[in-house]
C-alpha cells in the first residue's frame, strides 16, 4: 500500500444545492397502492397507464382454413352489421376456448384426431 496522500478532493456541495432544488418540485409520495383488483394502476396526476400493447402472432393458413376464415368474417360482418377482423375472430375464440371447457375439450379431441 501507499503511504500518499490523496492528491484531490470532491465537493459534492453542487449536487446537494441540485437535489434540494429538485425535491421542491415533486409532490408528495402517494400511499401504498392496494392489492391487485384487477383495475389499471393510477399515476399521481390521475390518469392511468396505456393498455399493453398485444403481441403479433403468424398464422399460416392452408387454403381451405383461409377460405373458412374468410367466410365466416363476412358471415359475421353480416350478423352483426360491423367489419369484423379476422385477428378480432380469433382473439374471441381464443377467450371461448380458455372459459367454456365444453370448447377446450372439443378443442381438445380435435387435435387428437389430427395427430392421430
Amino acid at each position: 500500500m501507499s503511504s500518499k496522500k490523496n492528491d484531490f478532493t470532491v465537493d459534492t456541495g453542487g449536487v446537494n444545492a441540485l437535489l434540494t432544488g429538485l425535491s421542491s418540485r415533486f409532490k408528495e409520495e402517494t400511499p401504498v397502492q392496494t392489492p391487485h383488483d384487477g383495475r389499471t394502476a393510477e399515476r399521481q396526476n390521475g390518469t392511468t397507464a396505456p393498455a399493453p400493447k398485444p403481441s403479433k402472432y403468424t398464422l399460416l393458413l392452408d387454403q381451405d382454413d383461409a377460405l373458412t376464415l374468410d367466410q365466416l368474417a363476412l358471415t359475421l360482418r353480416r350478423r352483426t352489421g360491423r367489419p369484423v377482423d379476422k385477428s378480432e375472430i380469433l382473439r374471441t375464440l381464443i377467450r371461448i376456448a380458455d372459459q367454456d371447457d365444453r370448447v377446450t375439450e372439443a378443442l381438445a379431441r380435435t387435435l387428437d384426431r389430427r395427430t392421430t
